[in-house]
Parts: structure tokens; sequence; C-alpha cells
């Protein structure tokens, strides 16, 4: 089967030539070695991923603590999520770019260990501008690593590209879901401070993805028969499709995930407690795109994704009725639905554009993170009028939107 014309507006013709052709060149002189799941690789970039977005996960827990002590409200908190978001998610394109242009490896390695050093330099902020400062250099860090990494984990995946891309995706959300666990502890007995000790991880990480990870231009390019094939306009239709059902996934995630503190700690809560609550809804969640990977071999995966954004809208609905256990039960099973179908889109994506996968996986987790990161500053604004519960009871309608859009992607896929 013939690659997509990559005539179009988003993906235009340029000197990425001579890199496809070393790329079509490699997978067929080795046409076996896409076929394999290559485990070391593809379990070193899932640990990479779970480092660099448990740094990106600080945020949200450390947001009371910072909010006492440089005494600013909660429209800026809003604004700081923003500016995190932004620099992590809508920057990844351009990243992207450069990776299918030049095929480097040192973008996997070097956005952990830029995204640790930045994130835990919070503490010594003394100035609201300067955790701005702080903040866009963490997520530049976060936007490097993605879109290469998300690429290399489809290439050493073979024919299981949504197991591997599942197990990707897995870690990573885990990770952010995790850092509440780490950070709260650390920050409440030794101060905001004592926050470089969590540096090492990156440290480890970075090296170790420096000394094993094969260099991608010795990677085939995976392409697998699809039935969406013909002229790039249907194509970038369907791009466009699972880019906005993304960014409404995304919208509903990082709402919830960002205010869940300061919603808990604003009734009565406290701070350990609403950090766990967050763990529990993102990291029960991620359990949801792992299984996903195995359900995709079994069931179509346009009916996994409307069926699994149908049934979370409702659930989210739950936390904010519902009170005590109900209210942390629809939670962690809405982060299951939510996080569920995440990793078939990626993929699906990618199989539209497979030598320009960096660009597409850029799109697919960078933009739409992106853009609901930048969504939190209005949300923020609109939880100060009409109150933080009501701002996140209108959201969920985002889940009843994507999934009407997924009913137009195309069926028997598997």
């Amino acid at each position: 089967m013939k690659a997509a014309n990559f005539t179009s507006t988003i993906f235009p013709r340029d000197s990425n030539t001579a890199v496809v052709a070393r790329e079509r060149s490699t997978a067929s002189a080795s046409p076996k070695e896409h076929v394999f799941f290559r485990r070391g690789p593809v379990h070193l970039l899932a640990a990479g991923h779970f480092v660099n977005d448990a740094y990106t996960g600080l945020l949200s827990p450390l947001l009371p603590l910072l909010m006492e002590r440089l005494q600013f409200p909660l429209s800026r908190a809003g604004i700081l999520a923003s500016v995190l978001s932004a620099s992590t998610s809508l920057s990844q394109p351009i990243f992207g770019a450069l990776n299918d242009r030049f095929n480097r490896r040192f973008f996997v390695f070097l956005g952990p260990l830029l995204t640790g050093v930045f994130i835990c330099s919070l503490g010594y902020a003394s100035t609201y501008a300067l955790l701005i400062v702080l903040l866009l250099l963490c997520g530049l860090g976060s936007a490097i690593f993605h879109p290469s990494a998300a690429t290399m984990v489809s290439r050493v995946s073979g024919q299981r590209k949504e197991w591997g891309m599942s197990l990707f995706i897995t870690s990573g959300n885990i990770g952010h879901a995790m850092s509440p666990l780490f950070v709260v502890p650390l920050a409440l007995s030794l101060g905001l401070h004592a926050l470089p000790l969590l540096i090492f991880p990156a440290l480890i990480i970075a090296a170790l993805l420096f000394r094993q990870l094969p260099h991608p231009a010795t990677l085939p390019v995976p392409v697998k028969n699809f039935s969406h094939h013909g002229s790039s306009q249907p194509h970038r239709v369907l791009l466009s499709l699972h880019l906005v059902i993304c960014i409404l996934r995304s919208v509903m995630i990082t709402a919830f995930s960002t205010f869940i503190p300061v919603y808990m700690h604003a009734n009565g809560h406290s701070l350990f407690k609403a950090g766990v609550t967050i763990t529990v809804f993102q990291s029960i969640g991620a359990f949801g795109s792992l299984f996903s990977g195995y359900v995709a071999t079994r069931v179509e995966r346009r009916r996994i994704i409307i069926v699994s954004l149908l049934a979370a809208a409702p659930l989210l609905a739950g936390f904010i009725y519902f009170s005590g256990w109900p209210a942390l039960l629809a939670l962690a099973l809405s982060g299951i639905l939510l996080y569920f179908s995440f990793p078939l889109n990626i993929v699906m994506a990618q199989e539209l554009y497979p030598h320009r996968s960096s660009m597409v996986s850029a799109l697919m987790i960078g933009v739409s993170w992106g853009v609901a990161g930048l969504l939190m500053t209005p949300l923020g604004f609109i939880g100060e009028k009409v109150g933080l519960s009501t701002a996140l009871l209108t959201l969920t309608i985002c889940g009843f939107i994507a999934a009407f859009l997924a009913t137009f992607l195309p069926k028997g896929q598997r």
C-alpha cells in the first residue's frame, strides 16, 4: 500500500524527502524487524515517560502551598497551569517537525533532564513572574521528549503498536498521578526548598536513555494496512477528528486534575487527601489506557472510543454530586474510561501519516493537552464567578460531544 500524500497544508513537502527515503530504505532492507515487539526499548521509553510526566505532575499538588506562600488567587493558579500545559504541549509540533527532519536520538534523553531540573527549582521562586519562567522552561523539556519518544515507541513495537503505545501512555499517566505522593510529604516536612532532592530520577533516566536506546535511523517505519486510503483530503479530515476528540478528552482530564486539590481544600479536606484523590483519578485511570491495548485487538477501535467517552461524562458529574466513597469511586471509574481510548487515537492518527509520526504524535499528545491547559485560565475565572463545582460540572458535556464526533471515524479497524 502506498504511503499517504504529504502535499497537504498540515505536512507540506520539504527537505524531509531525504529522511523519508532513508527510512523507507531501512524498512525495506529489514522487512522482519518491524514485526517483533522489542521489549527492552519499549520498557525503557515507558520508564522515561513515567519520570518525565511525574515532574510535570508536581505543580497541581503544590498549588495550594504556592498560593499561600506568594499570595495569589485562584485565577492566577489557573494561569500557572495554562503556562505549564501550553509550554509542555503547544510547542511539541515544533520539536516533532525537527525530529522528523533530523531524526536525532538526543531529543529523547534531553527532555526528562530539562523537565526535572526546572520543576525542582520552583521552591526557589520568590515571585510569581519567576514561577512562570521556570514553568515555561520545564514545559519545553517535556515538549522535546514526547514527539520523538512516541514515534520511537511505535517503531520498536512492531505489529503490536497499540500495546506498545498503551504501555507508553500508561507509564506517563501513572508517573503524573504518583507525583503527589512524593512531593506533598516532602514539601510539608522539609519545605519547598527541598524540591531539588527529587532531581535524581531525571539524571538516572537520562543516562539510561542515552546509553541504551537505538538510533532512530536504524529503526524501520512500520506501515500497517488500513482501510482509509486515497487522497490527502480524507486524511486531513480524519486527523482533525482525532485531534478534536483528544482535545475534548484532555479538557476534562486537565480540569479535574488541576482543580481537585483546590476544590477539596476549599471543602475542608487536607492537602494530602486532595493529593491522594488526584492519584486515584490518574493512576487508576492509567490502567484503562493499558487495558485498551489488549481490548483493541478484539474489539473495533471506533466502538471503544465512543463507548468509553459516553460513559465517562456522567461519572465525572457523579464526583461533584456525591460525597465520600461514592464520589471517589465515580472519579476512579471516570478516569479509567477517559484514559481508555487515548492510545487508540494516537495509533490511528499515526497510521494516517506514518512518515510524519513525530508531528502527528505532537498534535495528538501536545496540541490536545496544550489547548486544554490554556482553557484552565478562563476556567479559573469562571470558577471564581459561578463556583468551581459548577464550572467543573459544565465541562462534562465535552464527553458527549467527543463521543458524537467519534461516530464519524472509519469502522472495522482492530
